[in-house]
C-alpha cells in the first residue's frame, strides 16, 4: 500500500496533494505543491523537437530542381514571344516605308506636273509676242533701208507697246498652284514678277521709240538702249527662277 502511494506522489502528485492536503503539514504542503507544479510542467509542455536540417535543404533541393526546367520554359515562351512581337513590328514598318514611299513618289509626280504646266502657260504667253515682234523689227529694218515709211514704223512700234503692257499684266497675274510646297511656289512666284517687270521696261523702251519718230532726238533712243537691256535682264531673272523651281521638284533640265 505504501509503495502505491510512494509511486502515485512521483507521477500523480497533482492528484494526490489535492485530496490529501488537510492531512499534511506546513513544510509537506510546500514541497508536494513544488513537485506536483514541476511534474505538471513535464507532462503539460513536451520537449521542444530540433528541426530536421538535412530533411529541409533535401526538400528545397528537390524544389528548385523541380523549379528550374519551368523557368527555362517561360524564358523560352518569353523570348518566341518577344521574337515574333519584333517580326511583327518590323514588317508593319517596312509596310508604312513603302507606303510613304509610293506617296511622297505620286506626290513629287503631281508636283511636276503642276510645274510644267505654269512653265507651258509662261512660254505661252511668251509665244503671242513673237510674230509681234518680228513685224517691228522688219518695219524698223526697212525704215533703216527706205522700203518702209516712217507711219508703217510708227504702227509697227505701237503695236509692240499694247502687247508688251498686255503681257506685263498677263504676267502679273498668272496664277501659281497653291498646292505646290512653299520654296517652289516662292521661285514661281518670283518668276512671274520678274517677266512682268521685264515686259513693263519693254513697253518703256517702245514709247522712247514712239518719242524718237516724233521729234528724231537721240536721247530717245539712248533710252530705248537702257530700258530694253533692263528687259532682258529681268527676263532672264525669271526664266532662271523657273528652272530652279522645276529643278526642287526633281525635273531635268534640258543641256544645252
Amino acid at each position: 500500500m505504501k509503495l502505491l502511494r510512494v509511486l502515485a506522489w512521483i507521477f500523480l502528485p497533482f492528484i494526490i496533494i489535492f485530496f490529501s492536503w488537510r492531512k499534511l503539514g506546513r513544510v509537506a504542503r510546500i514541497g508536494g505543491a513544488i513537485w506536483a507544479g514541476l511534474v505538471l510542467l513535464i507532462i503539460v509542455i513536451p520537449t521542444e523537437e530540433k528541426p530536421n536540417v538535412s530533411a529541409k535543404r533535401e526538400t528545397e533541393k528537390v524544389a528548385t530542381q523541380e523549379k528550374v526546367p519551368e523557368v527555362e520554359k517561360a524564358v523560352a515562351v518569353v523570348d518566341k514571344g518577344t521574337a515574333k512581337t519584333d517580326e511583327e513590328a518590323e514588317k508593319k514598318a517596312k509596310e508604312e516605308a513603302d507606303l510613304k514611299a509610293k506617296n511622297d513618289a505620286a506626290t513629287k509626280k503631281a508636283y511636276q506636273k503642276e510645274v510644267l504646266a505654269f512653265e507651258k502657260s509662261v512660254y505661252a504667253l511668251e509665244e503671242t509676242m513673237s510674230p509681234i515682234m518680228s513685224t517691228y523689227q522688219e518695219a524698223m529694218t526697212g525704215l533703216g533701208n527706205g522700203t518702209v515709211d516712217i507711219y508703217t514704223v510708227y504702227e509697227a512700234t505701237e503695236n509692240a507697246k499694247k502687247a508688251a503692257d498686255h503681257l506685263q499684266s498677263q504676267f502679273y497675274n498668272l496664277n501659281v498652284p497653291e498646292s505646290l510646297p512653299k520654296d517652289v511656289k516662292e521661285k514661281l512666284n518670283g518668276a512671274t514678277s520678274d517677266l512682268s517687270t521685264a515686259y513693263y521696261s519693254k513697253g518703256k523702251a517702245f514709247d522712247a521709240v514712239l518719242e524718237f519718230l516724233d521729234d528724231q532726238k537721240p536721247s530717245h533712243m539712248s533710252k530705248f538702249k537702257d530700258e530694253i537691256a533692263m528687259s532682258d535682264s529681268f527676263v532672264m531673272n525669271g526664266i532662271l527662277k523657273l528652272m530652279e523651281a522645276k529643278e526642287a521638284v526633281g525635273l531635268k533640265l534640258d543641256a544645252k
